[in-house]
């Protein structure tokens, strides 16, 4: 799947592919969407404000971009090309989980909010931004770790200290995701 989305990236920043009305699967998010990258280049991205969800299916976790349709929109796809285009495909070919996540909060946000910490890298700034939160009494948060762009393990972490290694997410349930701001628990609204 890795492939995919690089040979996608590299056909879009070439020529981008606009709707493809011929594939089985169109609409596959909705009518008009740019196909361009029909494999994200940001997958897994780990950030519920764009639509994706962490599934468990068969024993495995899966970051599920069934409800993420940010990708298809034609601006999107403009300024995703526009920012990639600068790059030397081989820096592309050899880059890692945090090369591709750091560029899609430079191009949501305009900066990197995901933070290192220790070992962890922390990505409940960038769910958590924006968005209305209170604080809560309790609350737990995620923790991944990644093979390959592939989840490997999740973690239910019930405090924020002693960890070593991985990935940071807020817990989401329904329309709601809780987890960690430094040691505070807090609970956003989706």
């Amino acid at each position: 799947m890795r492939e995919r989305a690089l040979l996608g990236l590299f056909a879009s920043i070439d020529s981008p592919a606009g709707p493809i009305y011929e594939c089985k699967y169109y609409p596959c998010h909705f009518n008009g969407q740019d196909c361009s990258f029909c494999y994200c280049p940001f997958y897994p991205c780990f950030l519920y404000r764009l639509g994706g969800e962490l599934i468990l299916r068969s024993g495995r976790y899966y970051w599920s971009c069934k409800k993420c349709s940010w990708i298809h929109k034609k601006e999107v796809v403009e300024e995703v090309v526009l920012y990639f285009s600068s790059i030397p495909r081989q820096i592309l070919v050899e880059a890692d989980w945090m090369f591709f996540n750091r560029c899609l909060q430079e191009i949501l946000f305009g900066r990197e909010l995901g933070k290192r910490v220790g070992n962890v890298y922390d990505l409940s700034p960038p769910n958590f931004y924006g968005l209305d939160c209170r604080d809560v009494e309790n609350s737990s948060s995620l923790l991944i770790e990644l093979e390959d762009f592939s989840i490997k393990k999740v973690i239910r972490v019930e405090r924020p200290n002693d960890l070593n290694g991985g990935i940071l997410i807020p817990e989401k349930m329904g329309s709601v995701i809780r987890g960690f701001r430094g040691s505070d628990c807090i609970e956003c609204k989706l």
